[in-house]
């Protein structure tokens, strides 16, 4: 046997092994970036803008009377809490969470509990909160009940942040991938409905303004008057606009700022704009507007969708689920959705207190589709990719 000699200098050698910790490094690098997270849910759509408000005992006349007292928000995800945030915020004064029972507040701050709107009226009863800040109808609830005789409006959401965004249509992402088709069709429908309702508003002496005050009050447990007036405050709009992706990151810079969430580099984005890019899909909305009827013959199509409890922003729902509208655009005894080939099926533990339960709903497995916030569904998301 001939042996060969092969001679390697040091410097040769220390080169040879740099480069093989290198290939190794690239290539556990690019394995991390394989298995980097994907966002859990994508935003097809609008559903309202604007439509909250905050609410206060009547000796509240300004900003500055609040200090010293405790205020209801739906929780820290929500549109509602940074908007009454601000509110303090931009005043100069200290925002900060409720003590605990029994201790003492500081006279130069502004305090927060969570409550879900729906059970603010009771709190504010109780004298448990002097206030707070909710989406409709539980603002209108609370000023025109007759047994709450020491509650008015203090600003409404839109005189504070003209426009703002608020709820959203989102689905599970790979939802979406899967059934792009049935996507297309639940936002035809969306688009459908949400044009039904802002034709509604512009005639209240219509049998059709008359049927969407009583599914209003039948879904929210309120009374026709009180779903009446908050409807005066909600903006419906089911587009993806520009101006309206600008508004998601401003929120998106807005939680960064308040640590809430860490800087968009550590989950993977150059900035916001990538990140709404990211989590927001308008091709299906745009390809909706071809989406035809389905033939009467076709079976429906099963989708879980979850939506608020008694939440009158999600008023599109209500109109596409009600027969009796469907009838008037000459689809038979079916709803809007059956129309476009749809039988929505409400997600386990449906109505959702918040946006937050939303979400989680998505997380596991409960809904395919779901009505939220637009600030819950971008924290969540940006959160759950750290």
């Amino acid at each position: 046997m001939v042996q060969v000699k092969i001679m390697v200098s040091k410097n040769v050698l220390i080169a040879a092994v740099a480069a093989l910790v290198i290939v190794a490094s690239v290539g556990l690098i690019l394995t991390i970036e394989t298995e980097a997270k994907e966002p859990k849910i994508v935003i097809l759509a609008q559903v309202n803008s604007e439509g909250s408000a905050i609410f206060v005992k009547n000796d509240i006349d300004s900003v500055e009377d609040m200090k010293g007292k405790v205020f209801a928000t739906p929780g820290e995800a929500s549109i509602q809490h940074m908007i009454l945030m601000n509110f303090v915020k931009d005043a100069g004064i200290k925002w900060a969470i409720a003590p605990g029972s029994g201790q003492s507040k500081a006279s130069d701050t502004v305090y927060w509990t969570e409550i879900a709107p729906a059970n603010m009226k009771g709190a504010f009863k109780e004298q448990l909160i002097q206030g707070g800040i909710a989406w409709e109808p539980f603002n209108s609830d609370i000023v025109l009940d007759p047994t709450v005789t020491e509650a008015k409006i203090l600003v409404w959401s839109d005189e504070l942040i003209p426009a703002h965004p608020c709820c959203v249509v989102a689905a599970n992402a790979k939802f979406v991938e899967n059934n792009p088709e049935t996507i297309e069709k639940f936002l035809a429908a969306h688009v459908l409905a949400t044009q039904w309702i802002v034709d509604t508003l512009a005639d209240d002496t219509s049998a059709n303004y008359t049927l969407m005050i009583d599914m209003g009050a039948k879904f929210a447990e309120r009374p026709a008057a009180v779903v009446e007036e908050s409807l005066k405050h909600v903006t419906f709009n089911s587009s993806i606009e520009q101006d309206w992706k600008d508004s998601l990151e401003m929120i998106v810079d807005t939680y960064i700022s308040l640590k809430m969430i860490g800087s968009m580099s550590s989950i993977g984005f150059d900035n916001s704009t990538s990140f709404v890019d990211a989590i927001v899909n308008e091709t299906y909305l745009q390809n909706s507007a071809s989406v035809v009827i389905a033939d009467p013959a076709d079976d429906l199509v099963d989708v879980r969708v979850g939506w608020l409890r008694g939440d009158v922003h999600q008023m599109a729902r209500l109109v596409a689920m009600n027969e009796t509208v469907g009838q008037g655009f000459g689809f038979g005894d079916r709803t809007i959705f059956e129309a476009y080939g749809l039988n929505i099926v409400p997600g386990a533990g449906n109505e959702y207190a918040n946006g937050g339960a939303v979400y989680t709903a998505f997380e596991a497995d409960l809904i395919d589709i779901g009505m939220l916030g637009a600030p819950p569904a971008i924290l969540r998301t940006a959160n759950s990719l750290a």
